[in-house]
This record gives C-alpha cells, structure tokens and sequence, in this order.
C-alpha cells in the first residue's frame, strides 16, 4: 500500500502546538540538548516527529514547532528513512523496479573487471576487447 500524500496539520492543532512550545524551538540536538533558538513569525515550521510518508499521523502528539535552521538539518535524515521504508515496502509488495540500464561492472553486467584490470565477458570467461583509439593526426 503507497503511502497517502503529506497531510498537514489542521489549525487548532497548529495554535496549540505553538501554545505549548512557548516560542522556544522543539527541536532536539543529537546529544539530547533543546535548540535554543526563539521563534520568531515566519521562521518556524510545524513538523511531523514521525513523518507522515511513513504512518506519522497529523496529531498534536506528533507535532513539534521547530526553527527553520533546524528543520533544514533534520530534513536529509527524515529523506533517508522515508526513502528506506518505501524501497522495504516496495521489496515486500514485489513491486520493486529494476534498473533500466545495469550498473557497468555491477552484478547485472556482461563483463566483469578481474584483479589485473582486464575486462572479461561473465558467460564465457574471454576478454573483452577495448574500443579502438582514433589517431587524431590522420584526420
């Protein structure tokens, strides 16, 4: 099942979240420290803790007020774990896609690089020859 489109947070949710937060961030450093920053109006996001591409719901549970300098840091990690969760859900639906063209010298390839640097065909174990050079100067 494909994960439903972002849903924001309704209003009531949004002018509790910011009750409750107290114009302080509520963003937390990895070291378990608080960001200290103040909000300030339009320097703030309302953030899903959980996101929402993966089950996080729209709650005040699952809202926290962050400045926008932590929600630019906390972003690339959100991405990495949504991106995860759709290639596992994709691997369990049998839905996964295969790559178009494969990787050169990845599992998929024809030909293979062995540890002297030559290019060998996978089927048969021959050398794969190298595309001949152009001698500029006879042009």
């Amino acid at each position: 099942m494909r994960a439903s489109p972002r849903t924001n947070f309704s209003s009531p949710i949004r002018k509790a979240a910011l009750t409750r937060a107290d114009r302080r961030c509520e963003a937390d450093f990895p070291w378990g420290e608080r960001c200290p920053c103040i909000l300030r109006p339009g320097y703030y996001r309302f953030d899903h803790i959980i996101p929402d591409a993966i089950g996080g719901s729209a709650t005040l549970e699952n809202c926290q007020v962050i400045c926008v300098d932590c929600d630019a840091a906390k972003y690339p990690s959100d991405r990495v774990v949504i991106d995860r969760t759709r290639r596992v859900q994709d691997r369990h639906e049998g839905t996964r896609t295969v790559p178009r063209r494969p990787m050169a010298g990845g599992r998929r390839s024809d030909v293979k690089r062995t540890l002297g640097g030559q290019l060998v065909f996978r089927a048969t174990g021959a050398l794969a020859s190298r595309p001949a050079s152009i001698d500029v100067r006879s042009l």
